[in-house]
């Protein structure tokens, strides 16, 4: 068994790079589509700039791919497992935030998503959205407050919560220390967010969690 060597941020800069050559697209063009400057998609490209989720969406879109064509590492194709050792997880900040997710399952052709989400204190995924699927919520550090539609649920290390994608979701930190959450779901849903304001998140409840009012 080997184990990649390619960096995250590189992984997905030549996905970007490699499908737009493919269909013959110059940067020009790029930047015309997407709204985003000629010097930041070459950066992108060349794995020496920060991953948003709004940015890939608007270059997937653009390319017309899925936006997991991007974070599939190929050295992974033909082992029957796909490691992603410590700190190797693709690193997605979320929209107009700074927290930020870890993208930990680098294989193509995969029906699961295993994303790390770190929220610093006050920070999180803190627009409702929704999409098809099932999740899976596991604390793994801190707290974290769990919004699905109008109900609330406070969560702590070693809570965990099962909910349907399909329901508006949020959640954000309310403590003065970062937290750290894994979130589990199936199909991947890179493809299918649908939010209030076009941004993206997930979660419903365990019958250990009470609900608050």
């Amino acid at each position: 068994m080997s184990i990649s060597k390619n960096s995250p941020s590189s992984l997905v800069g030549g996905h970007i790079r490699k499908i737009r050559n493919n269909k013959r697209i110059s940067l020009e063009e790029m930047r015309n589509g997407t709204g985003l400057s000629i010097s930041f998609l070459s950066q992108l490209e060349n794995g020496k700039a920060n991953i948003s989720l709004d940015n890939i969406k608007k270059i997937a879109d653009f390319l017309d791919v899925q936006m997991a064509r991007f974070f599939e590492d190929e050295a992974d194709a033909a082992q029957l497992g796909a490691v992603t050792l410590r700190g190797d997880g693709i690193k997605v900040t979320l929209n107009d935030t700074t927290a930020y997710c870890e993208s930990l399952i680098r294989k193509g052709g995969v029906n699961l998503q295993a994303s790390l989400y770190i929220s610093p204190p006050g920070e999180g995924r803190k627009n409702p959205f929704s999409h098809n699927g099932e999740e899976f919520v596991y604390v793994l550090e801190g707290e974290i407050l769990f919004y699905l539609n109008d109900e609330k649920y406070h969560l702590k290390v070693g809570d965990s919560m099962y909910y349907r994608g399909e329901v508006l979701h949020s959640f954000s930190n309310p403590t003065q220390f970062q937290n750290k959450i894994i979130i589990i779901n199936t199909p991947q849903h890179w493809e299918s967010n649908t939010s209030k304001n076009g941004s993206a998140v997930k979660m419903i409840k365990s019958q250990t969690i009470k609900k608050e009012k």
